[in-house]
Order: C-alpha cells, then structure tokens, then sequence
C-alpha cells in the first residue's frame, strides 16, 4: 500500500511523472501569470520550490528542467516599479550538469545575498553574486550527501542566525529502514574561514514507527531553536507525524524527538502530511495532510485537511489537535500540500495541488471564526485550470513580496502543457 502511493511531491522532484489538467479558466481580477516558462525551452520549464523573496521585492527560484542543457536552471524575476507592470526575467545560471549540478529542486536568498539550493543529485550548492553589473553568478558546490546521509531533499533549506543550513531527506539514512531509508534531518555548517570546507552532521535519523518515516516537508524553526517538521509515514499510528528536534544542552550530545501527533490511515483528523509547518504569534502550529479529513472524498481516502497543534499548558502534557478544515474535493480543491502563510488578520494562505473547477489545483484563504470555537471559513481565490495561459499543479506553496501579494509557482500550464509559470495574487 504505501510503496503504491509514494508521495506525489517526491515524484514531481524526481521528474518521473507528468500530469495535466485541463478546463475553462476562472482566475480573478487580481490575479496574474507574472511570467511564463513556456516561451522557449532555453528559458527554463517546470519551475518548482518556494520562490525566494529579496529586499527590493524581487523573486528568485529554479526551474526543474529546460535551459540551454536541459538540466534546469536559476532565474530572476525582477519586479516592476508599480504593481501591474511587466516583470523582467533573468537567467542567472544554467546546470550543465556533472560538477556544475543538475535538476535543481529548491532555492533560499541567504543575508549574504548569496543564493542556496539542492539539485537531484542532493548535492548543496551557492551561487555567488558577480561583483560587476555585467559579471556572472559562480556556482560552488558545498557538499553532496551520500545515502547514509540522506537523500530526496523536497523542502527548502532553512537558515539558523549564523548562516548555517539545515533540512530533511525524505529517504536515506538507516537503510535498513524500508530498504531505501526513511530519511533525516541534517546541519550543513558554515566554515568559520573563507576558503574553508562546509561540514555535515546528521542531527536526526528516522526510524518508522514510532518515531516517523519520509520527511519530506522542510523543517521550520522556534524562538528557543528547536526544529519542527511532519513525516509522510511512521508515528505511533503509522500515517505520519508532527515531530520537535531539540538540541542538546551540551555540544556533541545527540538531539532529541518527540513525536507531538501522529496520524491514522485515512482519517478523519487527516492523514499523510507532506506540507512543512508554521507558527502564529502565540506559539500555535499550524500544517497541513494530503488525505484523510472528510472520509466521503477520494473513495474514503479523503482529501486532505488543515490542522492546528496548540502546545500544552504544562510541561509533559500533549499538544491539543483540531482539524481547521477538511477539503471536499470539488470547487473547494484537494491534496493541500507546500508552504502556507499568514496575513496581519490571522487569515491562512495556501495551495491545493488538484481539485477547483477545472481540477488545476487552488489557492485558497482560510478565516478563523469570529468566536471560540466556530467553523473556519475556506474561500477559493483562484482556481488554475493549466489552459488559456493559466497554470496548473501549484505544489510549492505560497510567499509574501512586493504589494503584500502573494506569489508562488506552477509547476506545468502556462503556454504550454509541461512549461509551467510564476503568479501573482492580491487577496
């Protein structure tokens, strides 16, 4: 059963499978294709991975394949000064594949303004920025893993405050673990002297049940630098998990987990996580599953919910869990997976990988009640339909820039079927 329904997310990375989607366009008067990767295939297609946002309001990201070796590449979109305008694209960097990477899944903006992402190979590269109007990005690869490491990284890297990264593998690790391993969470630490050597460490190794299998998801950071995430499997129950890594209070001591909830086969509460997790401001975590939630959708498997962990108010005490929304699978959309947002309102922000009138996919808001205890309110802002231009399978989630829009990316639609495209949405 579970080798049958390997994570769709970890398929996108991999390129092995294409779908399409087809219908009549429903997109809103305040969204917009910013940019289309279907104009030729030099330009770069299938963009994947959160977009990453600079100061100034321009976007950075990476396409999975296209470019002038087909390898995939690192773009620009450099914002108009008002909104409306026309942005620019920019290639920064083509893999070439071998030493100079290949197939990148994801990208982060580091403080330095250097960029940082992973390529299919789970190798960590920089790309530095040129020192000269006309200069060139230089590519540097700072570490790859091997599979005792990890391997199937999906989620962005997170940075801590001195610059180091840190991230999940959906497989590798204990490969005694379902043969391929059941992944890790990982530190790449950065050198304390230029020129110096970039050095790995395994914080984390799953084990399936009870403690969690397939981290596909990024991790997401507290205050107190302790490191939150979910497992597609394992947990106590078997369907995944919400799990905390803390650190040690010694150096060299091991980091501890602790699975906060675990998830049932197709379940009413939800099943299957694949999305990473955030915070609001009282320390309430929030997430979301691919299945499960409303039984009567997807033949019993569900289609997905969006919960809320609350910490406890005693030290040792369980986090409290409720399920915000259950998807139905129609217009209101299904599979809910990549990264979520808030707004100053408390208001949610995310995708849904299918479902909407023409089965595309959504970006949906979801309203928390006006008093305890009511049912929060889901309102679908757009609906992609992969035809007309639209997009079409929109799995990475969403980020805020420039405007207080909302961006994020398609991985196919746009001007041709497999291009995909980048998009703007204001609320």
């Amino acid at each position: 059963m579970k080798r049958n329904r390997q994570s769709v997310a970890l398929l996108l990375v991999m390129l092995i499978a294409i779908i399409s989607w087809g219908g009549v366009a429903n997109a809103a008067d305040t969204y917009r294709v910013i940019y289309d990767f279907g104009r030729k295939s030099s330009d770069g297609w299938a963009p994947g991975g959160l977009l990453a946002l600079a100061k100034n309001g321009d976007l950075y990201g990476v396409t999975e394949s296209g470019g002038t070796y087909n390898l995939g590449t690192v773009y620009k979109l450099t914002a108009p000064r008002t909104r409306g305008g026309a942005w620019t694209k920019t290639k920064l960097y083509n893999f070439p594949g071998g030493q100079g990477g290949g197939y990148p899944t994801s990208l982060v903006l580091g403080k330095d303004g250097n960029l940082y992402g992973v390529d299919y190979s789970q190798t960590i590269f920089e790309l530095s920025a040129p020192t000269s109007d006309d200069g060139a990005w230089t590519y540097t690869a700072l570490y790859t893993l091997d599979q005792s490491q990890g391997a199937g990284i999906v989620g962005n890297l997170v940075f801590d405050a001195e610059g180091n990264l840190y991230g999940a593998t959906g497989i590798g690790g204990d490969l005694g673990c379902e043969q391929e391993g059941c992944g890790t969470v990982f530190e790449l630490k950065r050198p304390t002297k230029n020129g110096g050597k970039w050095r790995l460490s395994v914080l984390y190794t799953f084990t399936g049940t009870p403690n969690g299998e397939e981290p596909f998801a990024g991790i997401t950071f507290d205050q107190k630098g302790n490191l939150y995430g979910t497992t597609n499997w394992g947990g106590r129950i078997g369907s995944g998990a919400v799990y905390r890594l803390t650190p040690p209070e010694k150096k060299g001591r091991p980091w501890a987990e602790a699975v906060l909830h675990s998830f049932a086969q197709d379940g009413p509460m939800g099943s299957h996580p694949e999305g990473p997790v955030i915070f609001d401001s009282s320390g309430n975590m929030y997430g979301t599953t691919a299945f499960g939630g409303d039984l009567s959708c997807q033949g019993g498997y569900g289609c997905g919910a969006v919960f809320e962990l609350s910490p406890p108010s005693e030290k040792g005490k369980p986090w409290t869990y409720t399920t915000l929304y259950a998807f139905q699978g129609g217009n209101d959309g299904s599979y809910p997976t990549g990264y979520m947002v808030f707004d100053s309102e408390g208001d949610l922000y995310g995708t849904t990988l299918t479902g909407g009138e023409a089965e595309g996919g959504t970006v949906y808001r979801l309203k928390p009640p006006a008093q305890n205890g009511g049912e929060w309110t889901e309102t679908v802002l757009h609906a992609f339909t992969g035809s007309n231009g639209d997009g079409d399978l929109p799995f990475s989630g969403l980020t805020w820039g420039k405007w207080n829009d909302l961006y994020g990316v398609t991985f196919e639609g746009g001007l041709c079927q497999y291009c995909g495209t980048a998009f703007a949405l204001q609320p």
